[in-house]
């Protein structure tokens, strides 16, 4: 699910909105299961990061984000919102594979 929720302070908790989470939703999902597969996401807003997901070691994920997309990302890349970097991650890789469709590697 995508989203985050804070508390209103009577009880009643208000979700982020998470309109952009859902346009990437299929990119989300391939992330969970294949980069974060250790970590459950109930609800991710537009706001959250992938360090707001993830528990994980940083260098761990980093190395996994590298072997799964085949593209390198810096720590600065993750600590914008998730949508942000699930659009660049698909971009980079889609950059590297007709790179490599070129270059005849």
């Amino acid at each position: 699910m995508v989203g985050s929720h804070k508390s209103t302070g009577e009880g009643v908790a208000e979700f982020s909105p998470a309109y952009e989470m859902q346009k990437v939703a299929k990119l989300a999902q391939e992330l969970f299961e294949n980069v974060l597969h250790d970590e459950e996401s109930l609800f991710v807003s537009d706001e959250a990061t992938l360090w707001d997901v993830s528990m994980s070691d940083v260098n761990d994920v980093l190395e996994r984000i590298r072997k799964y997309y085949g593209v390198a990302v810096t720590l600065e890349d993750t600590k914008q919102p998730l949508w942000k970097l699930l659009r660049l991650l698909d971009a980079k890789r889609r950059v590297d594979v007709a790179f490599r469709g070129e270059s005849g590697t």
